[in-house]
């Protein structure tokens, strides 16, 4: 009688990890990539804005690479997962490459570019490392939610914003949702002063999202479209 139990139970656990798998939306693998002193990117972007790389930062980055990509192997997948399982409509790409850059430069979603001054040593005042894979999990949400740029109601309600505004409604959406979800209350008391209180741009798309429309409302058209694939 114990086989026969252990056995169904056995078969139950099975099929329920195998449900479980089913429903789960595949995230991308992201690679951090960091070429020796930065590579052209590093020393066209300094001399561009007249701001030259420091060796000693490029220097960091390097030696510091394999530990950026365990943060993000660590913590950037489970936000992804938390996002695509929600809105359920697939990501276009199954990998990603993320460049780093110790250029005094911002943050890109394609390409996708993100600077790591601010997690240096160097820096006047360290970016906690925790928020290394919110900020690159910011950018891959753009990539996310391009699709629903051209039908989206609530693009068209705003349409005389600045398009940073614009492209940043679904993507600080996301964020909420996912912060929320994951209980990450300090990153998301964080990420809320930030926004309040830095780019204007940033700031306006913050409110829209949070205090006239809500973050909801946001999701819910994504999900529309996730029904229209």
């Amino acid at each position: 009688m114990h086989k026969i139990i252990l056995s169904a139970c056995l078969v139950l656990s099975a099929l329920t990890l195998a449900k479980s798998q089913s429903n789960s939306v595949q995230t991308p693998v992201i690679y951090l990539i960091y070429l020796k002193n930065g590579g052209p990117f590093d020393k066209e972007c300094g001399l561009s804005m007249n701001k030259p790389v420091k060796q000693e930062d490029a220097d960091e980055i390097l030696r510091r690479l394999n530990e950026f990509q365990k943060l993000w192997d660590t913590e950037g997948p489970v936000y992804l997962k938390t996002a695509l399982n929600e809105i359920r409509l697939p990501f276009p790409y199954k990998e990603m490459q993320a460049t780093l850059t110790a250029c005094d430069f911002t943050a890109m979603s394609s390409p996708l570019i993100i600077p790591m001054k601010n997690f240096l040593s160097s820096a006047e005042k360290p970016r906690p490392l925790w928020a290394f894979p919110e900020i690159l999990f910011h950018e891959i949400m753009h990539t996310y939610t391009r699709s629903v740029y051209e039908v989206s109601a609530m693009r068209q309600k705003y349409a005389s914003e600045p398009a940073v505004v614009l492209n940043h409604l679904h993507v600080m959406a996301l964020e909420k949702m996912v912060l929320l979800k994951m209980n990450k209350t300090e990153i998301y008391s964080w990420l809320d002063n930030r926004y309040r209180n830095g780019i204007p741009e940033y700031k306006r798309a913050w409110e829209i999202v949070n205090d006239i429309e809500g973050y909801e409302t946001f999701i819910k058209e994504l999900k529309t479209q996730q029904s229209r694939k």
